[in-house]
């Protein structure tokens, strides 16, 4: 992963890239060499990322999706413990399509952003 966020920078980093990002529709994979790849959900909202400074939960990032409203049951709350390296994955547009985060172990959590299909045109 290209461009890694310096490690002083990821509390910034991912407080303003969750506030740039915020209620887009998101594909969440895991990739390892024990679990192979794994997509954990596919179109639930962003609501935000953070990174835990502080108690048990130091040095871990959460990535929290889904929720946006009161109606809206489905939501995911997925951490990467011991996180080594962060980057933003940016697409041939130059804007940000996700996030790439990379643990201790070598696993990596690749949050991309989707675009929601839309509807077809009926013809008569």
């Amino acid at each position: 992963m290209p461009g890694f966020i310096e490690r002083d920078q990821w509390k910034a980093f991912l407080d303003e890239f969750s506030k740039r990002n915020q209620l887009r529709a998101t594909r969440l994979e895991v990739i390892g060499e024990e679990i192979g790849a794994q997509e954990e959900e596919q179109l639930l909202p962003f609501s935000g990322a953070s990174f835990e400074t502080k108690g048990d939960a130091a040095g871990s990032v959460e990535i929290i999706l889904g929720g946006e409203t009161a109606a809206e049951p489905r939501h995911l709350t997925h951490t990467i413990s011991n996180v080594e390296k962060i980057a933003p994955l940016i697409g041939i547009t130059g804007l940000e399509d996700g996030l790439g985060i990379e643990d201790k172990e070598g696993n990596k959590t690749i949050l991309r952003f989707e675009t929601l299909p839309g509807l077809e045109e009926t013809l008569p």
